[in-house]
C-alpha cells in the first residue's frame, strides 16, 4: 500500500477513534452529571491516537535510517544488500532501487578495475615509453619503459611538470603547442647516449578541447646504429667491388687497344686480370657466406663435431700455404676432447679463416693451433708470431671490411670479411671469441665453444 494512503488511513482511524471515545464518554457524563465533561475521557481520546502515531512514526524513522545507512555504505564503496522487511510501499521500492544501484555500481567498478589492470599490463609490456600529462603539463602516468628511457621513477616525478624532467627546447615547444590545441607532432632527440623518437599527441574532451597530452618515446638508438652500419656496408661493398672491376676494365681496354700484340704485356695484364677476378670471386663468396650465416641457426639439431676431424679437413691447405712462406705450423690438442656444438663444416671454416690470417700476417716464425677442454666448453687458441695488431684497432677487427693496414691487406689478397665470418659462426653457436695482441710480437685468437649435448651421430 502507498505510504500516503497509510498516513491518511491512520489519520482518519485515529480521529474516528478519538471522536468515538469522546462521544461515549460525554454521553455517560451527560447522563450522570448534567453538562460536566470527564477529563479522563479527553485525555484518553488524545493519548490513544498519539501513541499510535508515535509507534508508526518510530517505525518509519527506523526504516529511513536504514535507508540512510545503506546510501552511506554505497557512497563509501560497500555494496552490501539492503534488507527491508516491508517492500510494499515507496520506502520498500526505494530499498529495491538502492539494491539495484549497488549491484550496478559493483559491476561497473569491477569492469573498470579489470580495464585498469589490462591497461597496466599493456603499458608494462610496451617497449615504448608512455607518459600522460594533464592540461598544464604535469605527469599523471609513466610506464616502466618510460622510467628506463628517461631515467626516473614515477613515484619521484608524479605531478611534476614534464618539462622539468626532460629539458629539450624542441620537445618543450612541441608539448606546449599540443597542450594549447596543436596537432600530433613527431621529433627526434638525443638523451645522453640514446637516440629517441618522440611523438606528442593531445588528449581531447568530447568538445574537442585539449585536456592533456600523451608523450610516446621510442628508443631508436639500435635502429640508427644498424642504419649507419648498413650505409657503411653498402659503401664498403661498392668500394671493394669497384677496385677490382676498375683494374679488370682498365687492363682489358689496354689489351684491346693493342697491348695484346706484345706477348710480355699480354701475359702480365692477363695475370693481373686473373688475380683481380679471383679477388672479386673471393669477395662475393665471403658476402654470400655472411648472408647465409645471418639467415641460419648454426646450433641446428645434429650440429656437433670434433676439433681433430675439423682440422684434418683444412690441414693440407694450411700446410701448403705455410710452407710456401716458410712458416712452421704447430698443433697441440688435449687428449679425448669432447664434441663441440657446431657443425664440422662451420668449425673447419673458423679454423681455416683464423689460421690463414695467422700465416698471412706472419713473415717469420710459426703459427699454432691448440685446444683444451673446460667446464661446459672447449677452448681453442690460434696464435702467431707475426706483426701484431695495435691496441686501438682491436675493438673493430671483427667489423666487416675493417682492415688495420688496408694496403697490406689488399696486397695479401684479403677481403676484410674473414674475421666477421668467424665471429658470426662463434656467436651463433653460443660461444665467444676474444683476441690478445702486441705489435711486433703476434696475436692470439681464443674461441670458447660450447660442448655438444650429444656426440656427432648420437
Amino acid at each position: 500500500m502507498s505510504l500516503k494512503w497509510r498516513l491518511v488511513g491512520l489519520f482518519f482511524a485515529m480521529t474516528g477513534l478519538s471522536l468515538l471515545l469522546f462521544w461515549v464518554g460525554e454521553r455517560g457524563h451527560y447522563a450522570l452529571a448534567g453538562l460536566m465533561v470527564d477529563p479522563w475521557v479527553v485525555i484518553l481520546a488524545l493519548m490513544l491516537p498519539g501513541v499510535a502515531v508515535f509507534v508508526f512514526a518510530s517505525k518509519l524513522s527506523a526504516q529511513l535510517e536504514n535507508l540512510r545507512e545503506a546510501a552511506a555504505r554505497l557512497s563509501r564503496g560497500s555494496f552490501d544488500k539492503v534488507y527491508f522487511p516491508d517492500s510494499s510501499d515507496e520506502l520498500g521500492e526505494l530499498a529495491d532501487e538502492l539494491n539495484r544501484l549497488s549491484k550496478h555500481n559493483e559491476n561497473m567498478i569491477k569492469q573498470v578495475v579489470q580495464e585498469a589492470r589490462r591497461l597496466e599490463a599493456l603499458l608494462k609490456g610496451m617497449q615504448e615509453g608512455v607518459i600522460a600529462l594533464d592540461h598544464v603539463g604535469r605527469i599523471v602516468l609513466l610506464n616502466l619503459a618510460a622510467e628506463r628511457i628517461f631515467g626516473c621513477r614515477f613515484e619521484d616525478v608524479k605531478q611534476k611538470y614534464f618539462l622539468e624532467i626532460v629539458q629539450n627546447p624542441g620537445l618543450d615547444q612541441r608539448v606546449t603547442e599540443v597542450l594549447r590545441g596543436g596537432s600530433t607532432g613527431i621529433l627526434e632527440m638525443n638523451l645522453g647516449s640514446a637516440h629517441l623518437q618522440i611523438q606528442v599527441s593531445p588528449i581531447l574532451t568530447e568538445e574537442g578541447r585539449p585536456q592533456g597530452a600523451v608523450v610516446v618515446g621510442h628508443d631508436v638508438t639500435e635502429l640508427r646504429r644498424l642504419e649507419q652500419l648498413r650505409t657503411e656496408f653498402v659503401a664498403n661493398v661498392s668500394h671493394e667491388l669497384r677496385t677490382p672491376l676498375t683494374s679488370i676494365k682498365g687492363f682489358a681496354e689496354t689489351l684491346l687497344d693493342g697491348a695484346a700484340e706484345v706477348p710480355e704485356l699480354r701475359k702480365r695484364f692477363l695475370k693481373i686480370i686473373e688475380a683481380e677476378t679471383l679477388r672479386l670471386q673471393r669477395l662475393i663468396e665471403d658476402l654470400l657466406t655472411l648472408s647465409h650465416l645471418e639467415n641460419r641457426d648454426v646450433r641446428r639439431p645434429g650440429g656437433a663435431s670434433y676439433i681433430e676431424k675439423a682440422y684434418e679437413k683444412i690441414q693440407p691447405v694450411i700446410q701448403q700455404y705455410a710452407e710456401a712462406k716458410g712458416i712452421e705450423v704447430r698443433v697441440n690438442f688435449q687428449a679425448s676432447l669432447p664434441a663441440i656444438a657446431l657443425g664440422e663444416d662451420l668449425l673447419s671454416q673458423v679454423m681455416l679463416n683464423l689460421m690463414e690470417n695467422a700465416v698471412k700476417y706472419t713473415s717469420a716464425g710459426y703459427v699454432w693451433l691448440a685446444a683444451q677442454a673446460g667446464i661446459g666448453e672447449v677452448r681453442m687458441d690460434v696464435g702467431d708470431t707475426g706483426c701484431g695488431i695495435p691496441e686501438e684497432n682491436l675493438p673493430r677487427i671483427f667489423e666487416r671490411f675493417y682492415r688495420v693496414d688496408k694496403a697490406r691487406s689488399r696486397e695479401q689478397g684479403g677481403t676484410g670479411l674473414g674475421l666477421s665470418i668467424v665471429k658470426h659462426i662463434v656467436d651463433g653457436s653460443g660461444g665467444q671469441i676474444t683476441v690478445h695482441s702486441r705489435v711486433g710480437e703476434g696475436s692470439v685468437f681464443t674461441c670458447s665453444l660450447p660442448r655438444a649435448l650429444e656426440a656427432p651421430g648420437g
